[in-house]
């Protein structure tokens, strides 16, 4: 089945003043830290969240969940539009509340009609809370409380934890030839990470490891299939360079697979074998990359390329200072 184009776009958002983003295979957004990469993707998972939690789609459901899936700050005039095909779904911020027209709610039936289903990785670290995310409903129910969560991480539990009847694209015997073991599970339905004949507790194992090991956890329990959408937050952050290159060839499989990825990166590593391999796969038409930087999140000219070489680079700046050392060093001399 054939998911077509959806845009999102948002208006006064945290930092962001304005971005215009194309989900249509892969989307990169680059920038420095604190430009709103981040904010973009909550935004696209508490709206499709919101909408997919509800039994009954109604408009004082859609409001209480996405205030409970985004947590960010929202100016007064702030809008999100998300738009799929020819139908469009629109969240406004008036005195301080989210406003919704009531015509909104046959645009959400997209949601629901396509199987739009999210899912973010934030950390691998969510490997060293299993346990705790388990347990916290039992706490929950013994005490008669009602906890608040990390609600992308609680969903993230709760795929890696459980399988769907989907038919999901997998790829995790490619991941245990990258990692050389795979992730497991016992009777208790506790994780751990096998490598050749030893079992490796996962707090005693690597975090690039545990990156890969979500991948190929969703793999196996068949949340990687056609027309998911996957969010990836810097996914760079705890893998080597050529582990990097690794990740960036499974994006592009997934993609080319029909899983629509998101990925917000600052390493230029990352990016450029996104843009090679994707390339390479011929997917230059469904791939689109952005740059963040003043509160703006937008795509050059309407041109990957322009906007790869603005991003290229700003990303370069680090080793320009390191020449300016360098010259003064020479200067000394």
């Amino acid at each position: 089945m054939e998911l077509k184009q959806i845009n999102l776009n948002l208006t006064n958002i945290g930092i962001i003043k304005q971005a215009n983003i194309t989900l249509d295979g892969l989307t990169v957004i680059a920038g420095e830290n604190d430009t709103g990469k981040s904010t973009v993707s909550k935004v696209l998972y508490s709206i499709i969240k919101s909408i997919s939690k509800n039994n009954k789609i109604s408009i004082n459901n859609i409001r209480h969940n996405f205030r409970k899936y985004f947590n960010g700050e929202i100016s007064d005039d702030g809008k999100i539009i998300v738009s799929y095909d020819d139908l469009s779904f629109n969240i406004s911020i008036k005195n301080n509340s989210i406003e919704l027209e009531k015509t909104n709610l046959d645009s959400c039936f997209w949601v629901v009609q396509k199987s739009v289903n999210v899912i973010m990785i934030e950390t691998p670290l969510i490997w060293n809370m299993m346990e705790l995310f388990t347990k916290l409903p039992m706490v929950e129910d013994a005490m008669d409380l009602e906890l608040e969560y990390p609600n992308i991480m609680k969903d993230l539990h709760w795929s890696l934890s459980f399988k769907t009847k989907k038919d999901g694209i997998d790829i995790s015997d490619s991941i245990k030839s990258i990692i050389d073991g795979e992730f497991l599970t016992k009777n208790d339905g506790s994780f751990y990470f096998k490598k050749g004949n030893k079992e490796i507790n996962l707090v005693n194992t690597a975090t690039g490891i545990k990156y890969f090991g979500i991948l190929q956890t969703l793999s196996k329990n068949n949340y990687l299939y056609e027309n998911q959408i996957l969010i990836l937050d810097e996914p760079e952050v705890h893998l080597h360079p050529k582990w990097q290159l690794k990740l960036a060839q499974l994006i592009i499989q997934l993609v080319k697979d029909g899983v629509r990825i998101i990925v917000n990166s600052h390493s230029p590593y990352m990016i450029e074998a996104l843009q090679r391999y994707s390339e390479q796969e011929n997917l230059e038409s469904n791939s689109n990359f952005y740059l963040a930087q003043d509160g703006v999140i937008s795509k050059i000219d309407n041109s990957n390329a322009k906007t790869l070489s603005e991003i290229f680079e700003k990303l370069s700046e680090p080793f320009d200072t390191f020449e300016e050392i360098e010259s003064k060093k020479l200067e000394q001399l």
